[in-house]
């Protein structure tokens, strides 16, 4: 179904940010952090965006994290999938996305990796992306996923503060760096994505076999910084995943899977720099959740709105959306809210509860603020 475009007129990004990249009918998709339970629930969520017809008429899918999983698998098996006028069969989402993403989180790997990560001349997030080659992308590189749209894996830049992100023709820190991808490896992107400190990372990315240069503009012009950028998840900067779309595509939709602090009493005296640093990470946030929605409600001068699209989280209240037609159950819906931000096994029931609460987050959303005309699920979508 056609989509209509978002306003063609500056709002909060200026003219500048806007011209001549931004097209106001190209769709966004972002997937935030979560571990294990981002990528199960986004696994669900691109099943339902597939039904809509959403997915595959993206031009850009950006991911942090435990959705960068999710988003590296979809990367790879793209050109798998027989995709007819932008949808894509259930029985292909099922072969190439959704049971991969089942194996990779039947598998337990942060204690493992952590543990290694402690060895000297060791680092965590290395032995991850290792962990992950084995497992998961067999070893892949970024520059053979599909040229069909343009994955961005978002990682934190710990030298420069900065954003880095891979995607199959470059990467980028326009801070202070630009790169070839010649030996990239896929599982190095999504490891710097989900390596979440101090457990999982640094990854220690070696550039000394690729094209490097400064960009025009850069902050920091140091040879030093292009050498081995020293890489942590991209949750640190940006756990949403937005900074790679909102400036570049008028329709955006992304799917959190993240969650924030819990309030807690006490004195907090020991623990007090973790509490301060997590909610920093919070405001941070708060901050791209309220400027998105903002996005959507500010009508411009030519009477469109300046972005259009639907965001939701795992923990969305329902009264909101379109509930209707088939959803996961309450029960299913607070087992996915509840799983613990890791990467370690879950039991089968578990793996289930979060890919049909993606399907019905996405699926409530979309068919309330983007696709309304859209008929709602009539059952469970069947999954293996």
């Amino acid at each position: 179904m056609p989509l209509t475009p978002a306003s063609t007129e500056t709002g909060f990004f200026k003219s500048r940010d806007l011209s001549p990249k931004y097209d106001p009918g190209a769709i966004g998709l972002a997937f935030s952090g979560g571990g294990y339970r981002a990528t199960l629930f986004h696994a669900g969520a691109m099943l339902r965006l597939n039904e809509l017809g959403i997915l595959g008429k993206a031009s850009r899918i950006t991911s942090v994290s435990g959705g960068s999983i999710t988003t590296g698998i979809m990367a790879m098996n793209w050109d798998l999938i027989d995709w007819q006028d932008g949808k894509a069969s259930h029985d292909d989402m099922v072969q190439h996305l959704i049971q991969p993403c089942i194996d990779a989180t039947s598998l337990s790997i942060d204690v493992a990796v952590s543990a290694w990560g402690l060895v000297p001349g060791i680092s965590a997030g290395n032995q991850l992306a290792k962990t992950y080659d084995k497992h998961i992308f067999n070893f892949k590189k970024l520059n053979s996923i599909t040229e069909q749209v343009r994955f961005i894996f978002c990682a934190s830049n710990l030298q420069t503060g900065g954003l880095f992100r891979f995607n199959r023709n470059y990467l980028a820190d326009y801070r202070a760096l630009m790169s070839t991808t010649k030996q990239v490896k896929l599982s190095e992107a999504v490891a710097a994505s989900s390596g979440f400190p101090p457990i999982l990372s640094p990854l220690r990315l070696d550039l000394s076999e690729e094209e490097v240069n400064a960009p025009e503009g850069a902050r920091y012009d140091n040879p030093k910084l292009r050498k081995m950028p020293i890489l942590v998840d991209g949750g640190c900067y940006d756990n949403i995943g937005l900074e790679p779309i909102w400036k570049r595509c008028g329709i955006l939709l992304a799917s959190n899977a993240g969650r924030n602090n819990p309030a807690m009493t006490g004195r907090f005296t020991v623990g007090m720099m973790m509490r301060i640093v997590n909610t920093y990470l919070d405001i941070s946030i708060d901050w791209r959740e309220r400027m998105l929605i903002n996005l959507y409600r500010n009508q411009l001068e030519d009477g469109l709105t300046e972005r259009r699209g639907a965001y939701w989280t795992i923990a969305t209240s329902t009264p909101g959306l379109a509930w209707d037609g088939w959803k996961a159950s309450a029960a299913q819906l607070k087992t996915a809210r509840e799983m613990a931000t890791r990467l370690k096994k879950f039991d089968r029931a578990t793996q289930k509860a979060a890919i049909l609460s993606g399907y019905s987050y996405a699926d409530g959303a979309a068919r309330k603020f983007l696709v309304p005309e859209a008929d709602a699920p009539t059952s469970e979508p069947v999954l293996p």
